[in-house]
C-alpha cells in the first residue's frame, strides 16, 4: 500500500469516528512531520466515563505499522451530567491506569490491529475491547451522597409514594425475633435456573413487591442465605406501579458496572410491574467479557417468564423489539 492508499484510509478512519462519536470527539493536532495526530475524546459507555486519549498516525499507518496511543486521562460521565440532583452531590472515581494495564492496551491494540484487522485500521475496535477492559478493572460509579437536611426536610413531610425511590441498602440484624418478622413479612420469593459458563454460575431470584419495604425485606431474606451473601455480585432491580400511577424504579449494580442498569432495562422491555429481581451471580475465575450481561439478562428472563411474572403479551412484544434489531 503507497504513501497515498495509507492517507486516505487514515482519513477514512477519522472520518468514521467522528461519524460514530461526534466531531467534537476527535480534535487533531499538528504536528511537524509527515505523522497525523489526534486526541481522541471517546465515551465508554459500559464503564461508565470518558476516555481522552492521544492517538498518533504513522504514515506507514495501517499497512505498515500500527497507531501509537499516549493515555492522557478519564473521568466519570455522570460527573458532568445535566441532570440537576439538588441535595446530593455524586462523587468521582479514580479512574487511572497502571503500568501493567498500559502494557495490555499497548499489547491489545498492535494484536488486534495484525491479526483481527489484517493491517488495516483498528481504532474503533480498540476502543469497544478498551471499554470492555476497563470495565473489569476500574472501581464501579459510586451512588449520590445526600447531603444533610434540615428538620423542615424530614421524612415525614416525604410523600409516602416517593419514599420508594429511596435507595435500598442490604441491612441484617442477627437476632432470632427479627429474623422470623423479616421471614414473617418477606413476600414469597421465586428462584429460576441456574446459568453456567466457564465455572462462573448465575441464578436469579424474583418476588411481587408493592414498595421499597418489599424490596428491602426481599433483599434481606436473600442474603439470610450464607451462600447468597457471600456470591461475588448480587445485582438488583424492581419495577413498581404506584397508586397515582407513575413508575416507581432503581437499580443496584453491586459492584458489576452498568448491571443493574440493563437489568431494569430489562423489566421495562418485557414490562413487568411491581416484581423485584435478584441475579446472584459466583465468580469463576475467569472473566467473561460483555457474555455476562447477556447470562445475567438471560437468567432474569427465565426466572420472569417461568415464576408467571410476565404475561405472553410481553413475551411477544419482547420478541419482536429483539427479531427487529
Amino acid at each position: 500500500m503507497s504513501v497515498s492508499d495509507n492517507w486516505q484510509r487514515q482519513q477514512d478512519e477519522i472520518v468514521a469516528l467522528q461519524a460514530i462519536f461526534g466531531e467534537s470527539a476527535v480534535e487533531m493536532c499538528e504536528t511537524a512531520g509527515p505523522q497525523r495526530s489526534f486526541v481522541l475524546h471517546a465515551p465508554l459507555d459500559m464503564c461508565e466515563a470518558r476516555a481522552s486519549i492521544h492517538i498518533y498516525l504513522p504514515e506507514t499507518y495501517p499497512s505498515a505499522d500500527p497507531p501509537i496511543f499516549e493515555w492522557i486521562g478519564a473521568y466519570d460521565s455522570n460527573a458532568d451530567s445535566v441532570v440537576d440532583r439538588p441535595g446530593y452531590v455524586i462523587p468521582r472515581r479514580q479512574l487511572v491506569l497502571s503500568k501493567d494495564m498500559c502494557g495490555d492496551i499497548e499489547n491489545e491494540l498492535r494484536r488486534a490491529w495484525m491479526e483481527d484487522m489484517c493491517c488495516d485500521v483498528v481504532i474503533f475496535t480498540w476502543i469497544t475491547w478498551l471499554d470492555t477492559y476497563l470495565t473489569e478493572l476500574w472501581p464501579r460509579p459510586a451512588a449520590p451522597i445526600p447531603l444533610p437536611r434540615d428538620d423542615s426536610n424530614s421524612a415525614s413531610s416525604v410523600p409516602a409514594a416517593s419514599k420508594c425511590t429511596e435507595p435500598i441498602h442490604a441491612t441484617h440484624v442477627d437476632s432470632p425475633l427479627a429474623d422470623a418478622l423479616v421471614r414473617e413479612s418477606a413476600p414469597n420469593i421465586f428462584t429460576g435456573t441456574a446459568l453456567e459458563m466457564k465455572k462462573s454460575v448465575f441464578v436469579a431470584h424474583v418476588a411481587q413487591v408493592y414498595s421499597g419495604e418489599d424490596v428491602q425485606a426481599v433483599r434481606d431474606e436473600l442474603m439470610r442465605d450464607k451462600k447468597i451473601a457471600q456470591a461475588t455480585h448480587n445485582i438488583l432491580a424492581y419495577r413498581i406501579r404506584l397508586d397515582n400511577g407513575s413508575i416507581c424504579q432503581d437499580n443496584d449494580d453491586d459492584g458489576e458496572t452498568a448491571a443493574g442498569k440493563r437489568l431494569g432495562h430489562l423489566l421495562q422491555l418485557v414490562e413487568a410491574e411491581n416484581v423485584v429481581v435478584v441475579v446472584t451471580r459466583w465468580f469463576g475465575g475467569t472473566h467473561l467479557g460483555p457474555d455476562r450481561f447477556k447470562l445475567i439478562n438471560n437468567a432474569a428472563r427465565q426466572a420472569l417468564e417461568a415464576g408467571g411474572f410476565i404475561d405472553d403479551q410481553a413475551k411477544s412484544t419482547t420478541s419482536k423489539k429483539t427479531n427487529r434489531k
